[in-house]
């Protein structure tokens, strides 16, 4: 959309009226039909996991996060060192899961952040055992290696957003 958006202002076109009303096609490279005619699956598959592909860092990412989730069963960690890790859990999952998206993979390096934290916080905050401080800070140094790795590329292609995966 905002390629499209961006496209269309250079072109001269009213940027309000075809952001609420829609415009033309603004490239020769765009089909004005619709591809329908493949197979359903097909149509499903790609509609489910076109730009998205699952490199093995951000799913062990994901993981991790999931591991964070459940630190007090795990690992013994009480408040406030468990609310911390619960929330970072959370939100390492969400970065992971979103960095799948080619064209927001930049969003990863949230994840090294996120890592430092986890590894640091059972020295700043109450509430971890000896085995909880030894993994947090194992989780937060390996979220932050994780996120680092470029990972495998899709071929699919995404106009002027493709110089933006990284």
């Amino acid at each position: 959309t905002i390629q499209y958006l961006w496209r269309v202002r250079k072109a001269g076109e009213p940027f309000w009226r075809t952001f609420w009303m829609g415009g033309p096609a603004i490239s020769e490279d765009q089909t004005p039909a619709p591809d329908l005619n493949r197979p359903a699956s097909e149509l499903l598959k790609e509609f489910i996991v076109g730009g998205v592909n699952f490199p093995w860092t951000l799913v062990a990412s994901a993981l991790l996060g999931a591991v964070l989730m459940t630190t007090p069963m795990v690992f013994g960690s009480v408040p406030p060192l468990y609310h911390s890790d619960h929330i970072l859990g959370c939100v390492v999952i969400l970065v992971a899961v979103t960095a799948m998206a080619e064209v927001v993979r930049p969003v990863r390096f949230l994840n090294v952040l996120l890592g430092a934290w986890v590894a640091a916080s059972p020295f700043l905050l109450a509430g971890g055992s000896t085995v909880a401080t030894l993994a947090n800070l194992a989780i937060g140094l390996a979220l932050i290696a994780l996120s680092l790795p470029r990972g495998t590329r899709s071929e699919e292609h995404y106009g002027g957003w493709d110089r933006a995966i990284v």
